[in-house]
């Protein structure tokens, strides 16, 4: 997959009152860290990161350029975790993960779903259950997507996660998930009169017609 590119400053001030000050300016702190790389600090700019999200680069490899030095492949990252305010949902904080080329890691794989399920056009309903699934992985094998074909579903069948298989990549989880299904679409309940209510029915209305001869 294709390899981002994202500008970053180095940073030695940290604490609350710097995050605030850094943010005001359209920047955001960050950190970048791994099993065999020293932790780093720094300032990313916001307008920046969100376009690298637009260009779908949160979910791969990063090459960070700092401080203008250019891109370095031993500063490969993925974006590990990001923080974001509650009220206006911008980025706060994002951590960095360093990687090695040689060295498998864990990532999360957003799931596309293509085609038309059978079931579908019998009436039933296409239900994904899982949008992600964690893989393992080289970090040049990391996919963009994992593309799931559910034309072949009728009502009732479903995908699993021992159904995928994926070149250069190991699923991460010991249970054999259901990751997407065709349900029969709920049917509306029919009122159904009885005999017996028929029979109340009648006899109801007999006894309203001996009542009004007796009044007459």
């Amino acid at each position: 997959m294709a390899i981002a590119e994202l500008a970053v400053e180095t940073r030695t001030e940290s604490g609350k009152g710097f995050a605030r000050r850094l943010r005001s300016t359209g920047k955001f702190p960050a950190v970048r860290y791994g099993k065999q790389c020293a932790v780093t600090q720094y300032a990313v700019n916001r307008t920046e990161f969100d376009k690298l999200l637009q260009d779908g680069g949160g979910s791969g490899l990063v090459a960070l350029d700092v401080d203008g030095a250019g891109q370095n492949d031993e500063l490969l990252s993925i974006v590990k975790d990001i923080q974001r305010d509650p009220v206006s949902s911008k980025v706060i904080h994002v951590d960095f993960y360093g990687v090695r080329y040689g060295e498998a890691i864990q990532v999360d794989v957003p799931l596309v779903f293509e085609g038309k399920a059978i079931g579908v056009v019998e009436g039933g309903l296409l239900q994904p259950v899982r949008r992600v699934l964690q893989v393992r992985c080289l970090p040049r094998e990391i996919p963009e997507n994992i593309v799931i074909d559910v034309t072949a579903l009728a009502i009732g069948d479903a995908i699993h996660v021992s159904d995928l298989e994926v070149e250069g990549v190991e699923f991460e989880t010991s249970i054999d998930f259901t990751i997407v299904t065709v349900q029969a679409a709920a049917k509306e309940e029919e009122v159904v009169v009885s005999d017996d209510d028929e029979d109340i029915d009648s006899t109801d209305a007999e006894t309203e017609s001996e009542g009004d001869a007796a009044a007459e």
